[in-house]
């Protein structure tokens, strides 16, 4: 649900917008969270936690009648993704390892888990570049720029990321690892 709410939001409160004024967006957005949150408090309260997110923008928007606040979103998201992973290096239990586990088949060696770990690396810094991009377009005009990455265009750098993590671990880590 997550990824579908992150590819429509931009253009969504684009559209809205176009319409409607910014008090009654933030009021569409504060229900449509609230029944979102109302479903995913049943799951966990960790899957509530985005929906709490839109709740508190919608709230914000409302009283200060401000599109940056809209804006700001994507941006606010990536951050708090970013501080996540980088917790979870510091912490030495890898957000990154952790789901490799979740959906791995087989059973991850050590040395695939000090790979795994230390990968985590390159994923903070491609976090930080969607950060450095998420910002430029919060600051820029260009509405166009902000929907497409916005909506989609930050897949493309994570799934370019995961190409080049998935060759460099075909290509340099499993080669080193059976020589």
């Amino acid at each position: 649900m997550n990824i579908i709410i992150s590819l429509i939001y931009a253009p969504l409160v684009f559209l809205a917008l176009r319409y409607f004024d910014i008090q009654l967006v933030s009021i569409f957005l504060f229900l449509s969270s609230f029944i979102w949150f109302a479903f995913t408090i049943k799951k966990s309260y960790k899957e509530s936690l985005y929906p709490i997110l839109y709740i508190l923008l919608s709230i914000c928007t409302y009283f200060f009648e401000d599109f940056l606040v809209l804006k700001a979103m994507p941006l606010i998201i990536s951050s708090i993704f970013t501080i996540i992973i980088f917790i979870s290096y510091l912490n030495k239990k890898s957000v990154i390892l952790y789901f490799a586990k979740k959906f791995s088949k087989k059973e991850i060696s050590k040395k695939e888990e000090e790979y795994i770990h230390k990968s985590t690396l390159f994923w903070i810094i491609i976090s930080c570049v969607n950060i450095y991009i998420h910002s430029l377009i919060f600051q820029s005009e260009d509405i166009s720029s902000w929907i497409f990455y916005s909506s989609f265009g930050w897949y493309f750098l994570f799934i370019s990321a995961g190409i080049i993590q998935y060759l460099h671990r075909k290509f340099v880590f499993l080669k080193a690892l059976h020589d």
